[in-house]
């Protein structure tokens, strides 16, 4: 017999479904194009001495969009099929378009600066680690949408820091900005979809995601300690950023309702430890 996709739905409340075709639609309104909204032909300056810092960096937030838009479009069909929403599906497919846009204006920028190729073996072999732990063994659609929380608060605090340095290239200024305003959105959605995941999660569960979450955190941390002189070459302060992004966490912790499950301070403690 057929079904329609609102019976195949997992039980989201209504407000929730609501929500992500909400989500949707502003993509639809906000959405930027990666040709016309930058212009490229604007002269891209990067100071000599700190050419090479700067572009490593670039390649390394580079490194992130490609690794999550191939987490994504492996992830999507996983999400939706689990939890079979028909809303969900359409922001899904959104975000997908968000992180090819993000990957393809980083990509052109670094073909203009001829600043591909500058990240190591390892730097790339840590960028890969991440996202395979974002997106295989059990609870696998959960752990996705958990890491992502982290990669995008880590993003957006990046763009944002990055944005405010005086000498930042006005040409990745532009595409900072642009991509700005899609970590917005994808924040939004996993504050309306997290707390229903979690809270549908078997103590056992539960205990995986959060092994999976500090095992990730390790990971960056790590990553983090590779780029630390890079940081401070083109003025990035790192404690700064660090005590920044635990209290953005423990903040987008509260606010999702999932601060009795992930806890910004284990975050910190690790952090601290390899940075």
């Amino acid at each position: 017999m057929h079904r329609s996709p609102a019976a195949l739905s997992r039980q989201f409340s209504d407000e929730q479904r609501n929500a992500f075709r909400e989500l949707y639609k502003q993509q639809g309104h906000r959405v930027w194009n990666a040709e016309k909204d930058i212009d490229w032909s604007q002269e891209s300056i990067i100071p000599d001495e700190k050419r090479e810092a700067w572009l490593r960096m670039i390649n390394v937030f580079y490194g992130l969009e490609f690794m999550g838009l191939d987490t994504i479009q492996v992830m999507m069909s996983r999400a939706t099929h689990k939890l079979r929403d028909p809303n969900l599906n359409l922001y899904l497919a959104a975000q997908c378009h968000d992180e090819a846009r993000h990957t393809y204006v980083l990509d052109k920028y670094l073909t203009i600066t001829d600043g591909h190729g500058r990240l190591s073996r390892l730097e790339r072999s840590l960028i890969n680690r991440f996202g395979n732990m974002a997106s295989i063994g059990l609870y696998r659609a959960e752990n996705w949408l958990t890491s992502t929380l982290f990669s995008e608060n880590f993003a957006a605090l990046f763009l944002q820091r990055a944005s405010e340095l005086p000498d930042c290239d006005p040409l990745a200024k532009q595409i900072f900005r642009n991509i700005l305003r899609d970590e917005v959105r994808h924040v939004n959605f996993l504050h309306t979809i997290l707390p229903e995941l979690i809270g549908n999660l078997s103590p056992i569960g539960r205990r995986y995601i959060w092994q999976s979450q500090l095992l990730l955190v390790t990971t960056v941390s790590i990553g983090l300690r590779r780029i630390r002189q890079d940081s401070a070459d083109i003025g990035l302060d790192i404690d700064d950023f660090k005590d920044t992004i635990t209290d953005n966490l423990d903040a987008q912790f509260r606010d999702a309702g999932i601060d009795d499950f992930l806890h910004a301070s284990s975050y910190r403690r690790i952090i601290d430890r390899f940075i």
